[in-house]
């Protein structure tokens, strides 16, 4: 009988049976494939796309496409594009991969707001 015959709870916790002679079990050393943290990635992908607009802004102010009277405005909007942008494309990117199955990607590495 595998370890995959036997049910776990909702908690993951799979019951052992009563070994004295064993130190190890196999059961110990079961891992479940993570999932997806739902509520992380919609976050990720709110932060890149509020990044990416107000980069855009940014340089479009700076660039003169959108005439502004003051145009010292961009600057504090190029520094918040940048800082919403770039967490939100590395997790976005990591959850990309993580789906995608590449090698040494998993769910694990993004972080979990539960």
């Amino acid at each position: 009988m595998g370890l995959r015959d036997k049910k776990t709870s909702k908690s993951g916790y799979v019951r052992l049976k009563n070994i004295s002679d064993e130190k190890y079990t196999a059961a110990q050393f079961y891992k479940p494939k993570p999932t997806a943290p739902i509520q992380s990635i919609l976050l990720a992908i709110g932060l890149f796309l509020l990044g990416s607009s107000l980069l855009t802004m940014a340089v479009l102010l700076l660039t003169g496409v959108i005439e502004s009277e003051f145009w010292e405005r961009c600057y504090p909007l190029f520094f918040l594009g940048a800082l919403l942008f770039l967490p939100g494309f590395y997790h976005v990117r990591l959850a990309y991969y993580a789906y995608k199955g590449y090698k040494g990607y998993s769910y694990d590495d993004i972080p979990s707001y539960d």
